[in-house]
């Protein structure tokens, strides 16, 4: 262990250069909770709703009280088990084996003391509860929906939906913001059906979205088709929760919004491919894409051949 490592008590997290960060309640000074060079993959810069997806390969360390800006779940992702702890205060440590792809969830608000004795890797997701109330709809505050916490557990949902979160990461996200926050969206939803305190009802929607529904939606699709298109925004215009709005959307038109919202960039981009006026690298930013390279992912992806190559077959 590395004392001088160790900060005060009461901590809060928040953001800091590109990382989650504990804050010392005390001096307001961040600091980030993953140490230089221990952070391998974050989604902060591709501005995912209601969740942050981070990559760390954390060195042996032991952490004061703290607590994450949200709700939070730490998966093994490493080859080995990891000998991680929590404080019980006056009872000692609570040393416990965290094998690959075990779990754990730590509900908005509490915290303890942890430590780890070797390197941990870890898929760490941050939830913010606004956007599970959100999910929910219920009329429950953000603070008065928890999770039960656990140390230690087998949840294979769980451990899958960190592996496609990473997976997205390395790709550098090619499905774009509204594909994160559908996953989202169905891992709050697992969350609230295992592990929820309130455990408030989520009825299973029926039916398809209106034609009033529809063309609102397809409105905003198309007024914010060169930006990142919400989940959340599109929910809104449609007055139905995200979850509900989702299963509706596709039941309507046949795909997944983010599915349906990708092929109007494509085709949009095909359409100035075609016209011959702009760049590849204009075309990817008009379109929505991150850049160029994003783009042409996404178009190999869908037609098989980059758009290089069909601008040179054209």
């Amino acid at each position: 262990m590395n004392p001088g490592a160790l900060r005060p008590t009461a901590l809060t997290a928040s953001r800091h250069a590109g990382q989650d960060v504990l804050v010392d309640a005390a001096t307001g000074t961040p600091f980030p909770a993953a140490r230089i060079g221990s952070l391998l993959r974050s989604s902060l810069p591709l501005g995912w709703s209601g969740i942050i997806v981070e990559q760390h390969r954390l060195p042996p360390a032991e952490m004061p009280e703290h607590s994450v800006i949200g709700h939070g779940i730490s998966v093994n992702v490493g080859a080995q088990p990891t000998s991680f702890a929590w404080s019980r205060r006056r009872h000692g440590w609570d040393d416990r084996p965290t094998n690959p792809g075990h779990c754990r969830i730590l509900t908005y608000g509490e915290s303890h003391p942890t430590r780890w004795l070797q390197t941990y890797n870890e898929v760490s997701l941050i939830i913010n509860p606004q956007f599970v109330a959100d999910v929910v709809r219920d009329g429950l505050a953000a603070d008065r929906i928890e999770f039960v916490s656990r140390h230690s557990i087998v949840d294979s949902v769980i451990a899958d939906f960190a592996t496609t979160f990473r997976a997205e990461l390395s790709a550098d996200a090619p499905n774009g913001v509204m594909y994160a926050e559908t996953l989202t969206v169905g891992l709050v939803l697992h969350l609230l059906a295992n592990y929820g305190v309130a455990k408030p009802k989520v009825p299973s929607p029926r039916g398809k979205l209106n034609a009033f529904q529809l063309r609102a939606v397809l409105e905003c699709i198309e007024s914010q088709l060169g930006d990142d298109v919400s989940l959340l925004t599109l929910a809104r215009h449609a007055h139905i929760s995200p979850f509900h709005f989702a299963r509706l959307f596709r039941a309507t038109v046949g795909v997944s919004p983010h599915q349906f919202v990708l092929r109007l960039r494509l085709e949009r981009a095909v359409g100035f491919m075609k016209a011959g006026r702009m760049t590849l690298a204009e075309i990817a930013m008009e379109c929505g894409f991150h850049d160029q390279p994003h783009f042409t992912r996404a178009f190999q992806r869908a037609f098989r051949i980059t758009p290089a190559m069909y601008l040179r077959r054209r």
